[in-house]
């Protein structure tokens, strides 16, 4: 080992300090990000408008006001927080890329786009992506590093974390979809051009943005079953949360694989990735499916052996964070989007059969894949509006009913 000078031992073992956040101000500027009209093609790569965008229709600038009504401040009341507005389990999402003397500007620029303390004024420099990056930027061109930057607030992540603790006092179930979301933000960035290479972006998209959220989940699992074991957020909420009446759907379903009972993994994020893998997934397909079902046959066996079930996760993620990297790279051409509807409505059933949770998932996807192949059919896309309707209420949730209107939405793409 080599002899460091003491003085350079104490220096390497001091922390860096952070990158500090400049406020959403910072990028309002009219000849930056501030303009009030979207800039021509032609003459700006971006849109110009983006903070007026994120200031006035996009829901993160007023992601801290929630902070402060009434269903906050009884959800504070009921879990013995002193206030919403500054404890971290609320702040962390609420107020992320917020310089705390402006906390008010909620889920700001910088919360996204990492701290610009670094690279602020250097971005403005042409062909200077790769520098600001280096220097803090999050490189959300990157369609795995955006997912897993958006997932880290609409899913969770080691410092942020919805238990069921805190649904159960009235924070809302979390729910993500990548493309889906992006494009109600309203989207603040031109979307990609279709080329040879990737003909159908959106899919892409789509097809990248479920590879990472099964990827996220499962580590997000994993890091819970390992320090906190059972942490029922991570389970099927309506395997425990439905009626026992006789006519139930569920014991018109029956068990089939496991006991009645039995604790299931809430299956949302895997009923859909596994039809888009089986479709898409190529010689990685065995391996995924394989990992997924090891871990339900663990939860269903051993459903307090935490130390096991996080093993099991964590190859789920391994093989889906693979899975990702393929989908980044791959063409989803309009023969394979249609594909992949048709082989959603063929699944439709057994998805349904899941519950509320994994059909809003297979909404979502119909949704992803309708506006990438049938985007000027307005009857097809209200009919997908009509599902989210029906989501609504999930208290009145029935399978049959679910696939029904599913496989009418979805008609207009065969």
């Amino acid at each position: 080992m080599r002899n460091w000078p003491p003085v350079l031992l104490v220096l390497l073992c001091i922390p860096l300090p952070a990158q500090q956040y400049i406020g959403a101000g910072g990028c309002a500027s009219s000849n930056c990000h501030g303009g009030t009209v979207v800039a021509e093609e032609r003459i700006n790569r971006i849109q110009g408008n983006e903070f007026a965008l994120w200031s006035v229709p996009d829901k993160h600038s007023k992601a801290s006001k929630v902070l402060s009504d009434a269903r906050s401040r009884r959800m504070a009341e009921i879990l013995r927080i002193a206030s919403p507005t500054t404890d971290k389990q609320c702040t962390s999402c609420h107020m992320a890329g917020s310089p705390e003397r402006i906390a008010s500007d909620g889920v700001a620029c910088e919360g996204c786009h990492g701290p610009a303390e670094k690279w602020l004024g250097p971005h403005t420099v042409k062909n200077s992506h790769a520098a600001s990056v280096a220097a803090g930027m999050i490189d959300t061109k990157d369609l795995q590093v955006r997912a897993r930057t958006c997932l880290g607030c609409h899913l969770g992540d080691k410092d942020r974390v919805v238990t069921h603790e805190m649904i159960a006092a009235g924070h809302p179930d979390l729910v993500f979809e990548l493309d889906t979301f992006s494009a109600a933000q309203p989207m603040h960035h031109r979307e990609p051009k279709p080329d040879e290479g990737n003909a159908l972006p959106r899919v892409r998209i789509w097809a990248v943005g479920q590879a990472v959220a099964l990827a996220e989940g499962m580590k997000h699992l994993a890091r819970r079953a390992s320090s906190q074991w059972p942490e029922f957020a991570e389970l099927e909420c309506y395997q425990c949360h439905h009626d026992l009446r006789a006519e139930s759907w569920r014991i018109a379903r029956g068990y089939a694989g496991r006991k009645p009972g039995a604790l299931q993994v809430n299956l949302a994020r895997w009923d859909v990735a596994r039809v888009l893998i089986t479709q898409a997934g190529g010689d990685q397909r065995a391996a995924v499916e394989s990992a997924f079902n090891d871990l339900a046959a663990i939860v269903a066996a051993k459903p307090f052996d935490g130390a096991a079930i996080a093993q099991a996760a964590s190859r789920v993620a391994q093989q889906s964070d693979a899975l990702a990297a393929r989908f980044a790279k791959q063409n989803f051409n309009d023969a394979a989007a249609r594909g992949m509807v048709k082989a959603l409505l063929a699944d439709v059933g057994r998805i349904a059969g899941s519950g509320a949770h994994s059909a809003e998932q297979a909404t979502m996807a119909l949704d992803a894949l309708m506006h990438a192949v049938a985007a000027k059919d307005a009857g097809a896309l209200n009919a997908v509006t009509q599902l989210y309707n029906y989501l609504e209420h999930p208290s009145t949730y029935q399978p049959a009913e679910f696939a029904d209107r599913f496989r009418r939405a979805a008609a207009a793409v065969n």
